[in-house]
C-alpha cells in the first residue's frame, strides 16, 4: 500500500508514514468487501466511482468517493491497484442528518430566501473560480511554488464547502 499526505489525513493519520504502517485490509469493516473488490478488479480491471464506507485509524467511519483500477498484474492477479479517494464524510453525515430534519425545516424556508441564498453561494463560487483560474494561468505553472499551491488547495476546500451548502439547499427544495 502507498498513499499521499492528503489521503493519510482523510483517515486521521498525522503523516503518510503513519498510514503506511497499516495494511489496506485494516481500513475495511468487513473483510468480504475488500475480497469482493479484488475479485471485481481481477475480472474487469477497474471499478466505476462509488461511495465506500471505510474505517479510519480510530475505527470510525470515513466515507469516500473512490475509483479503483488495476495498474499492474502479476500471474493474472492484481499486483498494483491505483485508487483516487475523495472524502465525502461530511456530505454523508449531512445527508443523514437532513433525513430527519428535512420535513421540519422545509416549511420554514421561503422561495425568496432560498433564491437569495443560492445567488449568494453562486457569487461566492464565481469568486473562488476566478481565484483558481488566476492561480492556474499557464504563465504561473512553471513558477508555481508552495504559496500558490496552498492558495489553490484553500480555494478547492472553500469550493467544496460551498458545493455542500448548495447541495443542502437543493435537498430542501424537494
Amino acid at each position: 500500500m502507498d498513499c499521499n499526505e492528503p489521503c493519510a489525513r482523510i483517515f486521521g493519520f498525522e503523516s503518510r508514514d503513519d498510514m503506511l504502517a497499516h495494511s489496506a485490509w485494516d481500513f475495511y469493516f468487513d473483510r468480504t468487501e475488500r475480497e469482493a473488490l479484488i475479485d471485481h478488479l481481477r475480472s474487469r480491471g477497474s471499478c466505476p466511482p462509488e461511495e465506500v464506507c471505510l474505517r479510519d485509524r480510530n475505527g470510525g467511519r470515513v466515507w469516500v468517493l473512490a475509483s479503483r483500477t488495476v495498474a499492474d498484474n502479476a500471474k493474472g492477479r492484481p499486483e498494483l491497484l491505483l485508487s483516487t479517494a475523495i472524502d465525502i464524510t461530511a456530505h454523508k453525515e449531512t445527508e443523514a442528518w437532513l433525513g430527519g430534519v428535512k420535513d421540519v425545516t422545509s416549511a420554514t424556508r421561503t422561495p425568496e430566501r432560498e433564491n437569495a441564498e443560492m445567488a449568494d453561494l453562486s457569487r461566492r463560487l464565481a469568486i473562488l473560480l476566478q481565484r483558481a483560474s488566476q492561480t492556474l494561468q499557464p504563465a504561473n505553472l512553471s513558477r508555481m511554488g508552495r504559496p500558490e499551491t496552498q492558495e489553490f488547495l484553500l480555494v478547492l476546500e472553500e469550493m467544496k464547502m460551498l458545493m455542500s451548502e448548495l447541495e443542502v439547499l437543493r435537498l430542501f427544495r424537494k
